[in-house]
């Protein structure tokens, strides 16, 4: 039976990873699975936000890679939800290794495509992980791809604009939907609310 998360607590988890407060989120989850009786994976696979974003996107579009280690040392013993929790898209069609591209995180790229990311996944745009690196300049990020898959850059790339390709991307407070906004926090009465002043979570 899947876990029942309230939306603060949904809002908390994911607030969490996005800031990499690892210990916290460790102990969140903790408190969670065993409340629900449900593994840690089960809890982290049904915490998504409106826009079907997860933990894991949270984290990896931020560059936490110890919230990353974290997250999924906890589908070694849950391995049929692994590669759905790496590959999860959000509304937008973005998966978690397309935030981690799109900031230039290469540690967490490499992390995320040795556990088994899809590379070739493409959001509502048609854009790869490897096509928002090359659109931000990334070009650390854009080497490792070419050398761990021989692709190439293609038409995507080469296309120029890459208007609609980042939507719904949430990295420090920033929301990429063409242009870059500023959001305001949501998660009333949670954690998040309490640490408004210090980070904005894009809607």
């Amino acid at each position: 039976m899947a876990p029942k998360l309230t939306e603060e607590e949904t809002d908390d988890l994911l607030y969490l990873a996005r800031t990499g407060e690892t210990s916290e989120l460790e102990g969140d989850i903790a408190t969670l699975s065993a409340r629900e009786g449900v593994s840690a994976a089960e809890v982290l696979s049904a915490a998504r936000d409106e826009g079907k974003s997860t933990c894991l996107h949270m984290a990896t579009g931020n560059g936490h890679l110890e919230t990353v280690r974290l997250l999924l040392s906890y589908f070694t013993t849950s391995p049929d939800l692994k590669i759905p929790f790496l590959d999860a898209a959000n509304e937008f069609g973005n998966t978690a290794l397309h935030w981690a591209a799109l900031g230039g995180h290469l540690d967490t790229v490499i992390l995320l495509v040795e556990a088994g990311a899809a590379q070739g996944a493409a959001n509502q745009g048609d854009y790869v992980p490897l096509d928002l690196a090359l659109s931000r300049g990334h070009q650390a990020v854009v080497d490792y791809f070419f050398k761990v898959s021989g692709m190439k850059e293609g038409e995507n790339a080469a296309g120029g604009a890459l208007e609609g390709a980042v939507e719904g991307v949430e990295i420090d407070g920033e929301e990429a939907s063409g242009e870059e906004d500023k959001a305001e926090e949501k998660g009333e009465g949670s954690k998040a609310q309490e640490k408004a002043s210090e980070e904005a979570k894009a809607s």
